[in-house]
């Protein structure tokens, strides 16, 4: 059975498409950019804050076709688009530059803008030492409240594997 959506009910809210072609041309017009401000991506950006949009006909990163049009292609195949302002949604030439994973969590590190462990490491260890040998890891999940496979990593972890 259809559910039954009232268009003109105040509480509907309609996402908007941008025009056609407006986020690339917005990202043309970035790169002829000289400035040392933030320009932040006005369309799409996902739930991270990151640009998002189509480009060639597949999902790309606004961050990632700006620094390879800017500064050349991927160095090495596990280098990844470093902000160095902390803002995700920045497509800036002179705030992006390829980078190491190891480089990139330092920049957001420095800048306060890396995701904090919810699990202190002495938790980490009582977890892996004590409590998944007795205790489903679903329950320890909810008692931590993290995900059942956080519970599995440490677990892994405990065991001598890879997290």
């Amino acid at each position: 059975m259809k559910k039954f959506v009232d268009p003109n009910h105040p509480y509907r809210v309609r996402r908007r498409r941008a025009p056609k072609g407006a986020p690339l041309a917005f990202i043309e017009d970035a790169l002829l950019t000289e400035t040392d401000d933030c320009i932040r991506f006005p369309y799409c950006c996902n739930g991270d804050g990151y640009a998002r949009l189509k480009y060639e006909g597949k999902d790309a990163y606004g961050h990632v076709i700006v620094c390879t049009r800017a500064h050349g292609q991927r160095p090495t195949a596990s280098s990844v688009v470093a902000h160095g302002c902390g803002n995700q949604s920045c497509i800036n030439k002179r705030h992006l530059r390829w980078a190491s994973s190891a480089e990139n969590a330092a920049d957001k590190a420095g800048h306060g803008t890396s995701q904090p462990s919810k699990l202190p490491q002495h938790a980490v260890d009582f977890i892996g030492s004590e409590l998944v040998h007795v205790m489903r890891y679903r329950d320890l999940a909810r008692m931590y409240g993290v995900s059942g496979s956080t519970i599995a990593s440490i677990a892994r972890k405990a065991a001598g594997g890879p997290g």
